[in-house]
């Protein structure tokens, strides 16, 4: 790793430390990417060799700098399982419980760089605390929705004596019992471990959202935490210049042949794996919707699953023409970019909300679990999604029920065009704000640390 040192003693020295998921990584890097714009900053950021190998240094600007935070490895977790990337459920706990050890290591750190801000994520409680007694501001920097965080923190808060003040945002009873059975099979993952960084969060929050987007759950979770809340969103990942390899030239080809706005696309993030029986009730829903698709399908690291296997028998051949399946990987700014695309079929994970507000295409939500049925509820709630109809006893998916509501949003009717005019509005609004908040967030942290210095 290139060694750099900041040399320009005006910039403000900001440590970032985020989560070691996917997910997180990709906020937390866009944000020092735009820190770094400004010419304001120099940034720090500091995750596990693991991460950090897959981050593609060639396009960092030249005022971030990547900085190894290596955890104990043990035969039970190794050091290339520093990541929630390809790691088997069982191991969930142990990686939290081991980064949540790692504070000894972190002081370090924190002593060799002496940032002037530290901006940080959950599961690091030493985080806060570490920063504060150094008289560093140590600020919560949140990856996912403000309706979300404040659901669950208004429920942690007042533990079923008062109601949630929007009611658009819900769990089902199974959702609620899902949840439920998840805490107690990762105890490491208890609310007090969830809401640490936002009440030790040094006067301010910043969330990955905007006001167009979430404006009152801004607002609530400002009341809630009694901090004011300051939304950096909606953070994108900038789509990769390189040259595009084979498969994915493939893929925009494809999409090129199409109709407008006639093509769904399907994703469930890159963490999630769906069962055998959720890949068949999928594959028969796009059957019958009868619509052009992209499908990228994923399975766990080390898994031996061949498509064909995965999928209904026949499946491939009555498609032929009308879908593709794509495995682990496909370009997602790109194919959301594409004038064909008209309906993305996501688990709801944060970052593709976002993604897919964007570049205003309409969402078909099919939440899994944790967050993702509170993000579900709110786009809904929005006007820019419609969501699959499950079993209200045990979630099961329903294909002719799905196969509804994907022609519905792609086809503009039965309400799906509603969807299609607000998604296109809202996008028009989020590009036009986005620079002016983010002068805020720029603003905020400055006077954070002139604040601190005098």
């Amino acid at each position: 790793m290139e060694e750099i040192q900041d040399t320009n003693p005006t910039t403000l020295k900001v440590l970032m430390v985020p989560w070691l998921a996917h997910g997180h990584v990709i906020p937390y890097l866009e944000l020092a990417k735009k820190l770094s714009k400004t010419n304001l900053f120099f940034i720090y950021f500091c995750s596990t060799p693991i991460i950090l190998n897959s981050i593609n240094q060639e396009n960092l600007p030249k005022n971030i700098q990547l900085i190894e935070f290596p955890l104990p490895s043990s035969p039970q977790l190794p050091s290339h399982q520093h990541t929630t990337n390809g790691l088997p459920k069982h191991l969930l706990s142990m990686l939290i419980q081991t980064f949540g050890e790692a504070g000894s290591t972190f002081v370090k750190i924190l002593d060799s760089l002496c940032p002037d801000l530290l901006i940080f994520d959950g599961f690091q409680p030493w985080a806060p605390e570490l920063a504060s007694s150094r008289k560093i501001p140590a600020i919560d920097f949140l990856i996912i929705g403000s309706a979300s965080v404040s659901f669950f923190y208004h429920h942690y808060l007042y533990a079923g004596k008062r109601d949630f003040p929007f009611s658009g945002i819900f769990l089902k009873d199974y959702e609620a019992k899902q949840l439920q059975l998840t805490a107690e099979m990762n105890i490491s993952i208890g609310p007090n471990v969830a809401f640490n960084g936002l009440e030790k969060s040094h006067e301010i929050i910043l969330i990955n959202t905007c006001n167009e987007i979430e404006g009152k759950y801004v607002d609530y979770l400002s009341t809630l935490s009694n901090k004011k809340v300051v939304p950096v969103g909606p953070l994108i990942r900038e789509m990769e210049t390189t040259t595009e390899n084979e498969e994915n030239s493939k893929i925009i080809q494809w999409l090129d042949k199409k109709d407008e706005s006639s093509c769904v696309y399907v994703s469930f993030g890159s963490e999630y794996f769906l069962s055998k029986e959720e890949i068949e009730e999928i594959a028969h829903s796009l059957e019958l919707s009868e619509l052009n698709f992209i499908w990228v399908l994923r399975f766990p690291l080390g898994e031996e699953t061949s498509i064909e296997h995965a999928l209904p028998k026949g499946f491939l051949d009555r498609v032929e023409g009308k879908g593709v399946i794509v495995e682990k990987w496909a370009p997602q700014a790109r194919i959301l970019k594409h004038p064909s695309v008209g309906g993305f079929l996501c688990h709801c994970g944060w970052n593709s909300i976002l993604e897919s507000l964007h570049f205003g295409v309409p969402l078909i939500t099919m939440p899994m679990h944790f967050d993702q049925h509170t993000h579900s509820r709110m786009v809904v709630e929005l006007g820019t999604a419609m969501e699959v109809v499950r079993d209200d006893q045990n979630g099961k998916l329903n294909k002719e029920e799905t196969a509804k509501v994907i022609r519905n949003v792609v086809m503009e009717k039965n309400g799906g065009e509603n969807v299609k005019a607000k998604v296109k509005e809202l996008r028009k609004t989020i590009r036009e704000k986005g620079e002016e908040e983010f002068d805020q967030v720029v603003n905020k942290l400055l006077d954070l640390s002139t604040k601190n210095k005098q």
